[in-house]
């Protein structure tokens, strides 16, 4: 998720929160002097000479009785609307009722109900919230939404076919109303969403400056990536311009970017500290293909037609040492 995002995401939560306080958003904004009144009617005069007319009584509704239940008026009606479940993680969505996130499997490095687990325990953590771990789960106070006297049950429920690991957590010991437990319950939910994007962002951001090994694959006429697709593709788009190429045109979806090389001066060469890339100025394109863990990058002329041995090899030269250094990423 995008720093926007993150944004947005922030103010969501604020106005929930703000939605909360009691004091000002859980009861009508005017008066209760209504309560008071009662429907007073009197018979309908009929002049002299005339006949009443005939009345209709099905729709009259008709008195309660004294032992029908009455819901809450006035003061004690709560107006909130009940807080929603914001999935902010990229991927997540809401469980139906709102009652849990559900987050799909995204890294092939780590089990995900590992990788969830770690982030609860950073979340507790870095909110010097009173946690601690049992056979269902995980027991934590409220202190991430203000209100450390209250206690949540936290457990994690993966589901095999769905490649995906369900976040619930439920209110304990509280008697209270239906909507100030779920209201709870989704703050908390929305409080660990926002702390594990955040640790995602962080992560992604961590990979994307780390350096990648380019390797030159002559047999096959292409270069190698220890990559995968989409950091390949982020390196490859940040590194042209500063090796003299002009983006003219790119595909990610179709893993194809046309570049026009116009070169650099050998002073600008030493200054970046990169092999000299000798190839012709002319129109390439660069195109990437997905391996899984590694990524293919070829190189062809403006006709398609694959550049020579010479040619790929220096660009790979150049290029392959231009992904090791993390200080070039901006």
């Amino acid at each position: 998720m995008n720093a926007r995002n993150m944004v947005v995401g922030l103010l969501a939560i604020s106005v929930l929160a703000g939605c909360s306080n009691p004091e000002t958003r859980s009861q009508a904004n005017r008066g209760f002097d209504y309560e008071g009144e009662r429907l007073r009617s009197t018979p309908l005069l009929i002049p002299g000479g005339l006949e009443a007319p005939a009345f209709n009584n099905d729709y009259v509704v008709p008195a309660l009785s004294d032992g029908a239940q009455r819901g809450v008026t006035g003061r004690e009606l709560d107006i909130r609307p009940p807080t929603q479940v914001l999935p902010l993680v990229r991927g997540s969505e809401a469980m139906d009722g709102g009652t849990g996130l559900w987050f799909y499997q995204q890294r092939l490095d780590q089990p995900l109900e590992q990788e969830l687990s770690q982030a609860l325990e950073a979340f507790f953590a870095a909110q010097k919230a009173d946690s601690g771990r049992d056979g269902q789960g995980w027991q934590s106070n409220g202190r991430p939404i203000g209100n450390a006297d209250q206690r949540f049950g936290w457990q994690l429920v993966p589901d095999a076919v769905r490649r995906a690991v369900a976040v619930q957590v439920n209110l304990v010991g509280s008697e209270g109303l239906a909507q100030d437990r779920q209201r709870a319950e989704a703050a908390m939910l929305n409080a660990f969403s926002l702390s594990y994007q955040r640790e995602l962002t962080q992560q992604q951001e961590r990979l994307d400056r780390s350096p990648i090994t380019l390797e030159l694959d002559q047999p096959q006429g292409r270069l190698l990536a220890a990559e995968g697709y989409d950091r390949t593709w982020k390196r490859l788009v940040t590194l042209l311009p500063q090796l003299g190429f002009k983006l003219t045109n790119r595909q990610q979806a179709l893993g194809y970017v046309d570049v026009d090389y116009d070169g650099l001066s050998a002073s600008k060469w030493r200054e970046l500290g990169l092999p000299e890339l000798d190839i012709p100025e002319r129109e390439y394109r660069i195109q990437l293909g997905d391996l899984g863990n590694q990524s293919s990058i070829t190189l062809s002329d403006k006709d398609r037609i694959p550049v020579s041995a010479e040619v790929l090899g220096g660009f790979a030269a150049t290029l392959g040492e231009a992904f090791r250094r993390t200080d070039l990423i901006r």
